[in-house]
Parts: C-alpha cells; sequence; structure tokens
C-alpha cells in the first residue's frame, strides 16, 4: 500500500509556526534583491515603466475621455494613474502563486519543502506577501511624486479607511485567483508558461473592469461580465475616495461586492491547491520526473 504523506498540504496547527515560516520565505526573497542591487533597481523600473506609458497614452486621450470620467473628477489622466497603480500590486498577487510552484518545481525543491509541515504553503505565502509589499511601496513611491508634481490631483479629503479596505480586499481576491491558477501546475499539468485562470483573467482586467476603458461606455454584456470580476469594484472604490472625496457610506455597496469576491476566490484558491498537492502526492508526486 502506498502511502501518502500528509505534511505537503496539511494545514499547520500553530498559527504562529506559518508566520514565521513565511516571513522567512519572504525575508529569503529580499535578501536576493538586497545582495544583487541591480537587480532591485531594475524590478522597480519595470514595476513604474507601466505607470509611466499610461501616464503619457492618458494624456493624448483626455481631451475626449474627460467627460466620461465625470463622476471621478473628470480627469482621465488620474483616472487610469489610480487604476494603473492599483493593478500592479493586484498582479503581483496575482501572478506570485503559479510563479512560486513552477521555481520551485523547476528547481527541485518542491520535494524538499514537502518534508516540513509548513513548506510548500509557507513558501507559497512568503514569497506572495514579499511581491505585494514590494509592489505596494513602489506604487506608493509614485503615488508621491506624481501627486507632489500636481499629475495627480486627489480629492482634499480622502476616506483612508475605504482606500486600505479597497486595497487589502482586491490583494486578497487576486491572491486567490492566483492560488486557483496554480493549482492547474499539478491539476492540468501545466507546467510551462502561464496558467489559463491568470491568463484569462488578465485580458479580462484590461477590457471590462474599466482600468483603461470606462465601464460606462462598455455594451452591456462586457460591463455586466465586468460586475462579477473584483478588480471592478476595486477601482471603482479607489477612484471615488481618492478623485471624488467620496465617504466610505456611499461605497460600502461597492466594498461588499468586493468583499463578497475576496471570501469566494480565496476559499476556491485554498481548496483547489490543497487538492492539486493531494493529486501531484497520489499521481507522479511533487519532484521532477527524470
Amino acid at each position: 500500500m502506498t502511502e501518502h504523506p500528509r505534511a505537503l498540504e496539511a494545514q499547520p496547527r500553530s498559527g504562529g509556526g506559518l508566520f514565521r515560516a513565511s516571513w522567512a520565505a519572504a525575508w529569503l526573497e529580499y535578501k536576493g534583491l538586497r545582495l544583487y542591487p541591480a537587480n532591485l533597481w531594475l524590478a522597480a523600473v519595470q514595476e513604474l515603466t507601466t505607470v509611466g506609458v499610461w501616464y503619457f497614452v492618458s494624456l493624448f486621450l483626455s481631451p475626449v475621455a474627460n467627460g466620461v470620467v465625470a463622476r471621478y473628477g473628470g480627469n482621465y489622466v488620474a483616472y487610469v494613474l489610480i487604476g494603473v497603480l492599483l493593478n500592479q500590486v493586484a498582479v503581483a498577487a496575482l501572478n506570485a502563486p503559479f510563479r512560486t510552484l513552477s521555481e520551485a518545481f523547476w528547481d527541485k525543491r518542491l520535494e524538499t519543502y514537502r518534508l516540513a509541515v509548513q513548506g510548500i504553503w509557507a513558501n507559497l505565502i512568503g514569497r506572495l506577501a514579499w511581491q505585494v509589499v514590494f509592489s505596494t511601496v513602489l506604487q506608493g513611491l509614485a503615488v508621491v511624486v506624481l501627486v507632489a508634481t500636481g499629475l495627480l490631483p486627489l480629492a482634499h479629503q480622502v476616506d483612508l479607511v475605504s482606500v486600505a479596505t479597497a486595497w487589502l480586499l482586491l490583494v486578497l481576491a487576486n491572491a486567490g485567483l492566483g492560488l486557483m491558477g496554480a493549482s492547474l501546475f499539478f491539476l492540468l499539468e501545466v507546467k510551462k508558461g502561464q496558467d489559463p485562470i491568470t491568463w484569462v483573467y488578465g485580458y479580462l482586467i484590461q477590457i471590462v473592469t474599466g482600468l483603461y476603458i470606462p465601464v460606462a461606455v462598455l455594451p452591456g454584456w462586457l460591463a455586466a461580465l465586468g460586475r462579477v470580476l473584483p478588480q471592478t469594484y476595486a477601482f471603482h472604490v479607489m477612484r471615488l475616495a481618492m478623485l471624488s472625496g467620496a465617504p466610505v457610506s456611499s461605497l460600502t455597496p461597492a466594498l461588499i461586492g468586493l468583499a463578497l469576491g475576496a471570501v469566494v476566490t480565496m476559499g476556491l484558491g485554498v481548496g483547489m491547491m490543497h487538492w492539486a498537492l493531494r493529486h501531484a502526492e497520489r499521481t507522479a508526486g511533487l519532484g521532477v520526473v527524470v
């Protein structure tokens, strides 16, 4: 009879143990960049390049697009910049699980992680947390520079509670989607490239969530599709809070929708990842078959 170890997918009995192990994984990511400053600066430039590109694109489109975003302050440049800055953080959470699992698998480290109770999950959580924090710091610095130079005019009163809540819920929702996508690494044997879930979702973000194109100008069926995606609610909340100074009372319905999305995607993501790890252990195993 084949014995299937439970360590690879077991939740740790101590939350503190998982936190410490995840912190160690995140710290290793930080040290890797700190030891190689060139990589750190290149990563920062890569993160911020998208913001710069879309600043000039939105500047070109603003004469005809300002009226469409009147409810968000009537400034299409600010509308796009807020969306791009927030989406950079969300995409970091979305892509981190698959990248982490893939790198550990092909570097033949996944079997080693399996031997520790916290190993695989700590590596997933720690590296995801590092990617989110790193991206958040960079986007936060970009906001400071844009506001200081007058390129991003914010409302006089910004509801920081709504901003922080939208950021957290969006990160959780995208992390859940990322875990769902990463589970296909074993469930569908997607060992190269990008998983289908995050690949499709990445395109939907650009088309139907209001990232670049205001939802108001989309055909009805595309707008309806956007209403089931977390990014749509997060962009709406963040723009109203930061550009129009909307109070939390008017943002509550969108925050509730975003919270529901985070709960559903995180629940599915964790469940599918547990299933994928058990499936891998029962079939070809977690390591590279040579």
